[in-house]
Order: structure tokens, then C-alpha cells, then sequence
């Protein structure tokens, strides 16, 4: 059972305060009881010396020892009651003294016999042979004459010893099996009002920044589920109304900056084309141009990401055969590999088709590739597989690059991320690129992972949703890919290159 889930808490708890219950519960009773019994057996004990001294050693001098010893004879019986009873004058002589018994055993010889002169009213305990207790009542008894008397009743604590005994196995035993029950039935008990909250996690799991409409199941039990479920509701009305607002936003921003850069291009192209220009303007006309292409690209980026997080993006979803696809790019890069001697590798043995937008699909392999060959040093190797696992086309693009800091790998996917703060421009792109590949991704119903170890690679992991199985799949994907084929073929096209080595928020 894992000790970590709120039902093994919770029953951890019920079953710790049942145990503090039951050791408080046990030994109260157990010390009670003991006490009980042994102020009892002192009760009986001083009753009967007061009785004896009262009723027998009172008349002893007017009616002599033999009356009185056949009186408490008769009277106790002390060798078939097992107690245990003496009379001793001052004068150190025994005037009665009980006979030894049986059940329980008391042998009277081996009972001490204390001075009469120093004898007060009090109990003691002497231990036989064979472990046998006694307790014993002493009490001083003065007559009309003034003579001295010793008045001694005791009796054994073996019939107490016994039962106090049998309770602390009873206790020892019953008391792990309660909890032990305890254990079992809390752990079933809280079954039943743990449900609707399982049920509720799970429906919480499958909400996404993509089905933010969908809500949870009210609990109507009148309790703080109900409240919870209630208020989660509200909470992802708020999220997506935030998330909302946030893509309005970027995608209006996108789309109002788009108009004045295009308008600050077109009049300082006109400007540059200038004859009387003067040089060192012409050059910084140009550094200009290339501010304007650099921010236009980030604009195109962001509208991008906006429409694709929105499922506004209009892509048209048709059945794509990814194995071709990728060596089709692979073929349009290896000028970009040849440059840097860097060899690239392809596993793509059968056709796995998915059901996308070749287009965009191609974008993240170009993205991907580029970043690869960017980041993987002269004579290094690329590898790009292609398999259908269950029910998921995996894409794999592992390089032999200088890999991305442990460090940074949580955040690759965040906009705008850099790893490596100090990255120029030309090198570095805009820190967007992951953001587009995740986004494109996740319109497709698929996944993207990084694994990287710095100074010795990276790989990146795409999974997406095969196509339904359908008559005449392949050709559909042939031509899909085909069409793919008249897309911007340059490595930069459509977004800014990503990293997929060093610093992949790019």
C-alpha cells in the first residue's frame, strides 16, 4: 500500500489513535483491575484480624487458648479457605497458628514471625519457595488485662497472579488482531467516500490547455466534494477565459505589427535604392532591413502559436506518410550536413501513416533537422528514425551534438527561453522554435520530448496519431507529401530554426 495516497494516510491515522485507545483502554484496565483485586484482598484480610481480635482474642484470657483456637477453627477454616491466620502473645508465644494448604500452597513454617512489642497495624508480602507471594495483615491487639497480642492474617497471590495473567494475554492477543481489522476495514471504508474524488482526478487529468471547455462531474453529496468539484469549475472557467484573453492577445498583437513593418520595409527599400545616398546611411538603411526581417519573423512566429493554440490554425488534415516525408527532407538538407561533413542516417524500412497537415509536419522536421546539423560538430552524425509503435507514429532525431545543460531542460519549451544567454543572433534565432514544434504537436493530438546529455547529444522524440486504417491510404499519402514538396524548401522557411542540442528553446 503506498503510504504517500490520503486513504493510506487517513487509515494510518484511524488506526494509531484505535492503538493509543486500545494501550490506554488495556492498561487501564489491567492496573485497575490489579488494584481492585488487591485492595479487596487487604479489605478482607484487616476485616477478619478486627473480627478475630474482637469475637476470640478478647475472651482468650477469660476462656483460654484451646476455646479459642477451636473457635476460629471453626469459624475460618484457614487450611480449606487457603488463608492463612496466627496469634502470638507478647511474650513471643504462639497461641494459634493455621495449618499449611494446599490450593494455593502456603507453608506456615516458612512465614516470618515479627517482634509483638514492634508490630504495627500493616501489610507485607513474602515470597515462598516455588515463587508463591503472600500478602499478610498485622495487627496489634492490647486486652482489658494489657497483654499484648500479635493478630497475623495473610492469604496468597497466585489466584491474582493468575488472573492478571490470563487478562495480558487476552489483551496481548486480541489487541493486534483489532488493529489488524482495523487495518483492513478502514482501508475498505474509505473505499466508497474516496471514489468520487478518484473520479474527479481523473477527469482533471484529461483537461488539457486544449479541452479547457470541458468540465468536471458535480458530486451532489452535499459536502466538501461537492464544493471542491464546484469550485475546480470555476477554476478552469477562470483559466480558460485568461487563456483565452492571452491568445486574443498575442494573436492581435501578431496582427497589427505585421501591417507597419511591412510598411516600414517597403519605404526604406525605397529608400536604399536611393543613388545620392550616401554609403554610411546605405549601411545603416541596411542594418535596419534586417531588424525589420528579424522582428517580422518573430511576429509570424507568434501568430503561428497563437492560431495554433486557439485551433484557429487552418490546417488541412490529410493522410501523410511520415517515413517518406522525413527522407524527403532529409534529401533537401544534405547540402546543409555536407558543409559541416556531418554524416546523416535514416531508418524508415515500411510506410507509417498519419492523418495531418503535411506542412506543418514538414516544419517541424525541417526545424528539427537544421537544428541538428547547427548544433552537431564537424564529422558528428544525425540519426532519423521512423516507427509505428502501438498505436503512435514515432519520429526520433538523435545527434551527436554538445547536448543542453541538465539545467535547462525543463524550460526548453518555454517562448523566448535561452539556454546559453551570450548566443548571437545568427546563431541563436529567437527562442521560439520549440514553442512552434510543441504547438504543432499538440494541434495534431501528439507529443514531443527531449532527452539530451550535455557533451554528448540530444534527442528529440515526436509522437502523433496514426491514420485509421482506409482503402487507398498510401496513394493519399503519396500525394500528400508530394504536395508537401512545393512548400518553402530552405531550412529556415515558415519559423525560426530550433536547437535541438545545445539550447533548445529555439
Amino acid at each position: 500500500m503506498n503510504l504517500n495516497t490520503l486513504r493510506a494516510r487517513v487509515t494510518t491515522w484511524y488506526v494509531g489513535l484505535l492503538a493509543t485507545a486500545l494501550v490506554a483502554f488495556g492498561a487501564a484496565l489491567y492496573f485497575g483491575l490489579k488494584g481492585y483485586l488487591r485492595a479487596s484482598l487487604e479489605h478482607s484480610l484487616s476485616s477478619e484480624a478486627n473480627a478475630i481480635a474482637a469475637d476470640f482474642v478478647s475472651f482468650e484470657e477469660a476462656k483460654g487458648v484451646p476455646w479459642m483456637a477451636g473457635e476460629i477453627t471453626e469459624a475460618y477454616a484457614p487450611e480449606q479457605s487457603g488463608r492463612f491466620i496466627r496469634i502470638t502473645r507478647q511474650d513471643g508465644k504462639v497461641l494459634y497458628e493455621s495449618g499449611d494448604t494446599r490450593d494455593p500452597y502456603i507453608a506456615t513454617s516458612q512465614i516470618s514471625h515479627p517482634p509483638v512489642e514492634q508490630a504495627e497495624e500493616s501489610f507485607r508480602e513474602e515470597a515462598q519457595d516455588g515463587g508463591n507471594r503472600l500478602l499478610i495483615f498485622s495487627q496489634s491487639y492490647s486486652a482489658a488485662s494489657g497483654t499484648k497480642f500479635l493478630i497475623e492474617t495473610g492469604a496468597s497471590l497466585s489466584q491474582i497472579d493468575r488472573l492478571l495473567s490470563s487478562l495480558r494475554r487476552i489483551l496481548l492477543l486480541v489487541t493486534p488482531l483489532i488493529l489488524l481489522a482495523a487495518i483492513f476495514g478502514g482501508h475498505l471504508l474509505m473505499t466508497r467516500p474516496l471514489r468520487p474524488l478518484i473520479e474527479l482526478t481523473e477527469q482533471a487529468e484529461r483537461i488539457g490547455t486544449q479541452k479547457l471547455g470541458e468540465r468536471l462531474s458535480v458530486i451532489p453529496t452535499g459536502d466538501e466534494m461537492e464544493r471542491l468539484s464546484i469550485a475546480l469549475n470555476r477554476m478552469i472557467s477562470r483559466l480558460e477565459d485568461a487563456l483565452s484573453h492571452n491568445r486574443r492577445f498575442s494573436a492581435d498583437v501578431s496582427h497589427e505589427l505585421r501591417t507597419p513593418l511591412t510598411i516600414l520595409k517597403g519605404e526604406l527599400e525605397q529608400v536604399v535604392q536611393a543613388p545620392q545616398l550616401p554609403e554610411s546611411m546605405r549601411d545603416s538603411v541596411g542594418s535596419s532591413l534586417e531588424e525589420i526581417d528579424r522582428m517580422t519573423k518573430i511576429v509570424e512566429n507568434l501568430l503561428t502559436i497563437a492560431r495554433l493554440d486557439s485551433g484557429t490554425d487552418a490546417m488541412v488534415r490529410q493522410t501523410v506518410d511520415l517515413s517518406l516525408l522525413a527522407q524527403w527532407t532529409i534529401d533537401q538538407m544534405h547540402l546543409l550536413a555536407d558543409e559541416k561533413q556531418i554524416t546523416m542516417y535514416n531508418n524508415h524500412a515500411v510506410p507509417v501513416l498519419i492523418l495531418a497537415d503535411s506542412g506543418r509536419i514538414k516544419q517541424v522536421l525541417v526545424n528539427l533537422l537544421d537544428n541538428a546539423i547547427k548544433y552537431t560538430p564537424p564529422n558528428g552524425e544525425i540519426y532519423v528514425s521512423v516507427a509505428a509503435i502501438q498505436y503512435n507514429a514515432v519520429l526520433e532525431i538523435s545527434d551527436t551534438g554538445i547536448g543542453i545543460p541538465s539545467e535547462s531542460l525543463p524550460n526548453v519549451f518555454d517562448r523566448f527561453y535561452r539556454s546559453d544567454k551570450a548566443r548571437s543572433r545568427e546563431s541563436g534565432g529567437t527562442g521560439l522554435g520549440l514553442s512552434i514544434v510543441q504547438a504543432i504537436c499538440h494541434a495534431h493530438g501528439g507529443t514531443v520530448r527531449i532527452q539530451s546529455e550535455e557533451g554528448r547529444g540530444t534527442t528529440v522524440r515526436v509522437e502523433l496519431p496514426l491514420a485509421p486504417p482506409q482503402t487507398g491510404a498510401e496513394s493519399d499519402a503519396t500525394t500528400a507529401v508530394d504536395r508537401a514538396s512545393h512548400v518553402e524548401s530552405d531550412t529556415r522557411f515558415a519559423s525560426v530554426p530550433m536547437v535541438t542540442s545545445r539550447v533548445l528553446g529555439d
